[in-house]
């Protein structure tokens, strides 16, 4: 495929854009900045805190939101978790508090699934630093369903990866 490969901030740019348009209750009349620089910006002044849009969404979601717990994955073993499967596998079923997994940078080669009973879980990088997500088994192999290298069947989940 001859296509742009989009990196930094343009990546960024691009999670921020996704996030307000599934987690905003509400209708947008401002434009999305053209200037990078203000986008974060704009942002913070368009998605207000969960304590102040609380009656707007649904209650476990304010309640899952409240004290966010932060799993560190870091390859280099500065981390909770070497691995990412790992950091999942610790969140206990039947989570009502969001978890925040912080991935370090590196390449990642694991098939990652958050099963349906382990919702709030967020997966997270840092903009600055990319990681690479990869398996290298195919849908021969697993099927079409499960040949995919991140599954999300769980609820409230974000991926901003």
């Amino acid at each position: 495929m001859d296509g742009k490969r989009i990196e930094g901030n343009e990546v960024y740019a691009l999670e921020m854009c996704v996030s307000i348009l599934l987690f905003a209750p509400i209708v947008v009349s401002q434009l999305i900045p053209a200037d990078k620089s203000k986008v974060e910006a704009w942002f913070n002044g368009i998605i207000k805190p969960v304590k102040e849009r609380g009656k707007t969404l649904y209650p476990e979601l304010v309640k899952a939101e409240t004290e966010p717990r932060i799993i560190k994955v870091m390859q280099d073993g500065d981390g909770e978790f070497d691995n990412i499967t790992k950091a999942i596998e610790s969140v206990p079923l039947g989570n009502a508090k969001r978890v925040i997994i912080s991935i370090g940078p590196g390449s990642y080669k694991e098939k990652i699934k958050i099963e349906r009973n382990k919702p709030f879980i967020t997966l997270l990088r840092d903009p600055k630093n990319m990681l690479n997500l990869t398996f290298d088994r195919t849908a021969k192999q697993y099927g079409t369903i499960d040949s995919a290298t991140l599954t999300t069947e769980s609820s409230y989940c974000n991926r901003p990866i």
